[in-house]
């Protein structure tokens, strides 16, 4: 029997930044270890990004302390589903109980570092905003199509393997697309690489916004038909992956 209990449900500088819109909600997540990682597969479709994960080779990211955490819970999810749900309900109900104290909106992101399926955890919490980054294009084609959860958002996270012609197709129906370009990203000394204003998609050209002035990937916020335009990072050995494998644009 599995017996880990601890808090699941947690901040980093990344979900707690500020910046217009996205200051109305508090924000807690899930990170579990990336990949296989932990020898158990949580991101079915990763490619080439997994060997520059900012979740696992930037920030405190690195630190051993975290990466043992991140697999420890990832473990405890595999060994004891039930009681590790059972555990993220609670974390759910106390960020909610947390957001409306502070009188902010309550968002959850279930995958900070993974790309799993948690539409029955998100539905049993319609008041809360839920929303991810994925890489599944069946899942992507279930929340343009509006199969998933309305309080589900999701950005599709673009990739050396996917394919213009898709993008294009979530782009032109209200979806939203991440894609990593290759500029400098150095916060602690206020330099921060210019971002394309706009790209060229299969033809279609499309705007772009900053995606690391705040975290909160939903419509509201980002607007719809975008490109979520993110600043390559992590240590020089996992840009110079990024850059090899072509993840990085």
């Amino acid at each position: 029997m599995h017996r880990i209990t601890e808090k699941l449900l947690k901040t980093n500088k990344k979900l707690e930044k500020k910046y217009g819109k996205a200051s109305r909600y508090l924000i807690s997540g899930l990170t579990l270890a990336p990949g296989n990682i932990s020898g158990h597969e949580v991101c079915e479709w990763r490619g080439a990004c997994l060997g520059s994960c900012v979740l696992h080779f930037a920030g405190h990211r690195v630190m051993p302390v975290v990466r043992a955490r991140a697999k420890r819970i990832t473990k405890w999810l595999f060994a004891n589903r039930e009681s590790f749900e059972t555990q993220l309900k609670k974390d759910i109900s106390a960020h909610i109980v947390r957001s409306n104290k502070l009188g902010l909106r309550c968002a959850v992101r279930l995958n900070v570092a993974s790309d799993l399926d948690w539409q029955h955890i998100v539905r049993e919490f319609p008041s809360v905003t839920f929303y991810d980054y994925t890489k599944s294009s069946a899942r992507m084609l279930d929340y343009i199509a509006g199969r998933l959860p309305k309080n589900y958002h999701l950005t599709f996270s673009d990739s050396e393997r996917t394919n213009d012609k898709f993008l294009r197709r979530v782009l032109e129906n209200s979806g939203n697309v991440a894609r990593v370009f290759d500029v400098p990203y150095h916060p602690q000394s206020g330099m921060l690489g210019v971002l394309p204003k706009t790209v060229c998609v299969d033809g279609l050209w499309v705007r772009v916004i900053d995606g690391d002035l705040h975290d909160v990937r939903i419509p509201s916020v980002d607007g719809r038909g975008v490109v979520i335009g993110l600043r390559l990072k992590g240590t020089n050995k996992a840009k110079k992956h990024a850059r090899k494998r072509g993840f990085a644009k």
